[in-house]
């Protein structure tokens, strides 16, 4: 077997003391995963957005890549070969706003060691290149696709795919049945989560970038402020079509989107090939969740893939780790793993359910109560909740945020387009008791004047099990909402997994209970608006 160890999604920027402990932990984890499979010969690959903006001084950047590269090259073997793609953020200003720019990777590529850093997204127009095989030794042939190319528009952070690149490095093959590793930036298939976010300006200082996307865009084009409307490459069913007619099995790893996922798409013929497609999240960035920009908010821990391939089998995990400078053991999730015949990939067991090594929670729960407003519109919400620890545990503070509509007052009322984040200090080791007046919508008008006309339909509470537990519950109380309808979920956050949760009656309350909990866990109870 061979190891992948696939990056994705740095942002490196100009200011390293932003990123300094994460990157040394990134290297310790890396470090950590090549001493678990030392015979193995390894390939890094970094697809895309290396850096966080094409506008930031460039010689400063490629000095930074060039010190964590010399740093990982280090912990993975001195032969290890590197190949890099570009992203859009490797193309524009903060990712989004034009010109294109390729005089950052042009640079990048005359800086390195062209026979250990393989720089691709330095040909255009011609956008596929094949990466020799005496250069990454895999059982495999290599395509780097450089998918940032936009030569024309001032505003997108979306790509292109083009079949006449593909056909033409598949061309250039030997007839030997081997299988195809497709290396690219943008996704073909929208990933879970980031396909529904809105777009975030909050990183860019210019006010008319920020109207721009969040005002004038949406104003004149449907759901032109959420992400998978300006984020996806061009061509990407057709081409999807097109690797299906290669003869060859396929294995796609991207980036992009900061969600590592994987998927099997099958072909639907004998002589069509499958395609594995495998994303990892990102390593230089901690995100926030459920769209919280507040600094105790609960953030993702950055990550990257493995990917162990040979001739005959598949097998990609997604690790996590700490961002700080803490012993928190790195968490790692199993994603795919397949079998080889032929054109066609076998599924082969994988539970996709993480485990914590070092759990510190043994109880958390959440119950919640709705009550009559003042606003016959609204609903007022009650909170308890209760966080109880390992024997032997210590977690020093819990910060809980409740998603409830923002304050309102007689002098300025609220006015949002979303939900805002309630902060609650918790009590580890009892109960903190917490009250929202005029908190959540109660009809299909009062949630198309707080949300928007298309974007509610449905009300909901959560739990989000911040540090993991060995079980959480989430509740919400009959009394004083007799009628609803309600429906659970669980969601593990890190790969955006959402899957139906079963509700259960105990005693007065409806109820969802998910049982050895990974961080960053969402339960929630949903039930549909009542007419007005």
């Amino acid at each position: 077997m061979s190891l992948i160890v696939h990056l994705s999604d740095l942002h490196i920027a100009h200011e390293p003391a932003r990123q300094s402990v994460l990157f040394d932990k990134l290297v310790e984890t890396v470090g950590s995963e090549r001493e678990a499979e030392a015979s193995e010969p390894v390939l890094l690959v970094i697809t895309g957005d290396v850096f966080d903006s094409a506008t930031d001084p460039v010689q400063g950047l490629i000095d930074l890549f060039a010190h964590l590269h010399r740093r990982l090259v280090a912990v993975l073997g001195q032969d290890v070969p590197t190949i890099v793609l570009p992203g859009n953020h490797d193309r524009r200003h903060m990712g989004v706003v034009g010109p294109h720019r390729e005089g950052l990777f042009r640079r990048l590529r005359a800086s390195v060691n062209p026979r250990t850093v393989y720089v691709a997204g330095c040909r255009s127009p011609f956008l596929a290149e094949v990466v020799p095989s005496h250069f990454h030794r895999l059982p495999a042939h290599v395509i780097a696709y450089d998918t940032t190319y936009l030569p024309t528009g001032l505003l997108s952070a979306g790509g292109t795919l083009r079949i006449e690149d593909l056909l033409r490095a598949h061309a250039g093959l030997p007839r030997d049945g081997l299988p195809i590793l497709l290396l690219i930036h943008h996704h073909l298939i929208p990933t879970p989560i980031t396909d529904l976010s809105r777009l975030d300006s909050s990183g860019t200082t210019r006010r008319l970038t920020r109207w721009l996307l969040g005002t004038a865009l949406p104003a004149l084009i449907a759901n032109a402020d959420r992400e998978e409307l300006t984020m996806t490459a061009l061509g990407a069913g057709t081409a999807l079509s097109t690797l299906h007619a290669l003869d060859r099995a396929v294995v796609l790893l991207h980036g992009h989107k900061h969600v590592p996922t994987a998927r099997l798409v099958c072909g639907l013929t004998a002589d069509c090939g499958d395609v594995l497609l495998a994303s990892a999240g990102t390593a230089g960035r901690r995100e926030a969740v459920t769209g919280l920009h507040h600094p105790e908010a609960a953030r993702l821990w950055p990550s990257f893939n493995r990917v162990d391939l040979s001739g005959q089998h598949v097998v990609v995990h997604s690790v996590s780790f700490s961002p700080k400078q803490s012993r928190r053991p790195p968490i790692r999730r199993q994603l795919a793993s397949v079998e080889r015949r032929g054109l066609k990939w076998i599924l082969q067991p994988c539970t996709l359910n993480a485990r914590d090594p070092a759990p510190r929670v043994r109880t958390d729960e959440a119950t919640f109560a709705l009550a009559p407003s003042a606003n016959p519109r609204r609903w007022d919400l009650g909170c308890e909740r209760r966080v109880e620890l390992r024997e032997g545990a210590r977690l020093l503070h819990y910060v809980d945020f409740v998603h409830a509509l923002p304050r309102a007052s007689r002098l300025r009322p609220a006015r949002t387009r979303r939900r805002v984040g309630r902060r609650v200090e918790l009590h580890v080791g009892g109960v903190t008791t917490t009250r929202f007046p005029q908190a959540l919508c109660r009809t299909l008008g009062e949630a198309r004047r707080c949300y928007g006309v298309a974007d509610f339909a449905f009300e909901w509470v959560c739990l989000l099990c911040r540090y993991g537990a060995a079980r959480a519950t989430l509740r919400l109380a009959q009394s004083g909402a007799p009628g609803l309808e309600p429906f659970g979920s669980t969601t593990d956050l890190t790969t955006g997994r959402e899957r139906p949760a079963q509700v259960h009656l105990e005693g007065d309350h409806w109820v969802v209970v998910a049982q050895e909990c990974p961080p960053r866990t969402l339960l929630r109870l949903y039930w549909p608006l009542a007419t007005d």
